[in-house]
């Protein structure tokens, strides 16, 4: 048995390596030295925050207010405006690592009463607050262990992801803190690190957001491959699981799960299919009368929002979240559905779908002819296009009519999606610069005969809406932009009657980019009936014209 609430300084050899740091060895003499600290720092602390982003010191933190009597609480995140807001909740926020401790540790855990509260914000977007046990912990860790204890031993679990979510912390930490393996205290972000320090026969601890950035990577030789590649948090892309079989040489273990329950099942995936899922030792997964997983576990039984299939040998097929249909004129509509049809086109690499103001909109990725198209049709006629490609398998009210074309579909650091960035995407753009300042125009410039005149120094920004697309990858501002900017800021700066200009001749010289300040002078010749307009950078005339009244 490997339960949590059972360690205690008798749990291991004095000189046991825990972990490594920077290469040196971490041993568990210290843990208890330091947690022992820990422990006595925490006492009378009801609930502890702990924010460490090194695994090491997270532990002693952990154990140590555990061991104290408090509630450990896990922040979603780091940022400051997440700690600021969670500071008022709890008695302290532990960030730094602890001083050995003058007696040894007594850990006084307890299965029921050792209790750590995550914060994840799902799919959704808003915080939600989950409580754990210790022993439901535990009780997970020996469904792990009994599955893949045996060929994992001594094997030393190197992470990409945070341990500060359930899946991590178990993971990357916990699991082998019981069960004797070494973990590396820091997170690797780049491939390219965690590959150098990558030892042979090691297990590997990441997702989705990181295996989908393996292409182009050189093979990992044969005799430093990891023994087991874990993925977890979102499902892993077909050609994703392929590339890691082949940089790494092993398939990638996925597996299924949530911060309420901890893992549940799980598959490999070599890039040639996506087999079904097996629960873990002890778990049983079944649909309910209404499709909907239900969970029978050693810690109790509860109903997942997921649509399941059961197949043969106790396994099942993950049909798409039952949150995610959705009433559209009157039809449900399986967003899940919407996009796989759009990532069966040529055109789409990656799809998210949702709905906003009753209607579907998609996020794209697209591939290299996709984006060719969108370059030659632009946004409004490749969108058509998408939906002729859609409505051959799809009905008129399941097709997205507004589009955003992105060069990576925005997820959280677990490779999850949550439909409050996507729909961020959508939020209007500005029109307009931003004004910094008027002036009168300088003297000599283009005679206003008994008309008004005036300069604007405008700001251009890169959110401004006529950069989206124009062009990609090299953003410049329209030319019928200008006009419009000129004929509008007329309106408003000279109080001219002008609806549209019509008539006008215009000349460009150089281009505006994002970032760029300009200096616009608008002058309105009343004799004449006309309106002159001149944009100028610096002592640079980037375009100038007239419209005609």
């Amino acid at each position: 048995m490997i339960r949590l609430e059972h360690l205690s300084p008798a749990a291991f050899a004095a000189d046991h390596v825990v972990a490594l740091r920077r290469g040196e060895p971490l041993r568990w003499r210290r843990f208890c030295a330091e947690t022992g600290g820990a422990t006595r720092q925490l006492a009378g602390c009801r609930r502890v925050a702990l924010v460490s982003d090194d695994s090491w010191d997270f532990a002693v933190g952990l154990l140590g207010a555990l061991s104290a009597g408090a509630a450990v609480i896990l922040p979603a995140n780091t940022q400051p405006a997440t700690l600021a807001a969670l500071a008022g909740q709890v008695d302290r926020v532990v960030g730094e690592s602890f001083a050995p401790g003058a007696a040894e540790w007594a850990p006084g855990l307890s299965a029921e009463g050792s209790r750590l509260v995550f914060h994840t914000s799902g799919s959704t977007g808003a915080a939600k607050r989950v409580e754990r046990s210790l022993g439901s912990l535990g009780a997970e860790l020996e469904a792990l262990h009994a599955l893949w204890g045996d060929g994992l031993a001594g094997a030393m679990t190197l992470s990409t992801v945070p341990h500060h979510h359930v899946y991590g912390l178990v993971f990357k930490l916990l699991w082998p803190l019981a069960a004797g393996r070494p973990f590396a205290a820091g997170r690797h972000d780049l491939w390219e690190t965690l590959l150098a320090d990558l030892p042979a026969g090691g297990l590997l601890v990441t997702s989705p957001a990181h295996l989908t950035r393996l292409g182009g990577l050189e093979p990992v030789p044969p005799e430093r491959r990891p023994l087991m590649v874990l993925s977890a948090g979102a499902p892993l892309p077909e050609d994703a699981a392929g590339d890691a079989l082949g940089v790494l040489g092993v398939p990638v273990t996925e597996i299924y799960g949530s911060t309420e329950t901890g893992a549940m099942a799980t598959r490999r995936r070599d890039g040639a299919g996506e087999p079904p899922w097996h629960p873990l030792p002890g778990y049983r997964i079944s649909p309910t009368a209404e499709g909907l997983a239900r969970l029978d576990s050693p810690v109790g039984t509860l109903d997942i929002a997921d649509r399941i299939e059961a197949v043969a040998d106790g396994g099942f097929r993950l049909l798409g979240r039952a949150d995610r249909i959705a009433k559209i004129e009157g039809k449900r509509i399986g967003l899940d559905e919407v996009e796989r049809a759009l990532e069966a086109l040529p055109l789409v690499e990656r799809a998210a779908v949702l709905v906003l103001d009753g209607r579907l909109a998609a996020v794209l990725v697209l591939r290299a002819e996709g984006r060719e198209a969108l370059a030659v049709q632009g946004r409004f006629r490749f969108g058509r296009l998408l939906r002729r490609l859609l409505a051959e398998g799809l009905e008129p009210v399941c097709l997205p009519r507004r589009w955003r074309f992105v060069e990576a579909l925005p997820v959280g650091d677990m490779g999850k999606r949550r439909s409050a960035d996507l729909a961020a995407l959508f939020a209007p753009l500005d029109r307009l610069p931003a004004i910094l300042g008027r002036r009168a125009a300088e003297e000599g410039g283009a005679g206003g005969e008994q008309g008004g005149e005036v300069v604007l120094d405008l700001e251009i920004a890169a959110s401004l809406l006529w950069f989206q697309g124009h062009f990609p990858d090299h953003p410049i501002l329209p030319g019928v932009v200008q006009l419009d900017w000129a004929a509008h800021f007329a309106r408003a700066e000279l109080g001219l009657s002008l609806p549209a200009a019509r008539e006008f001749q215009i000349k460009f010289k150089a281009v505006i980019r994002p970032g760029d300040r300009v200096a616009l002078a608008l002058r309105h010749h009343a004799a004449k009936g006309r309106l002159s307009f001149e944009y100028r950078r610096g002592d640079d005339v980037c375009s100038s014209g007239t419209v005609y009244l």
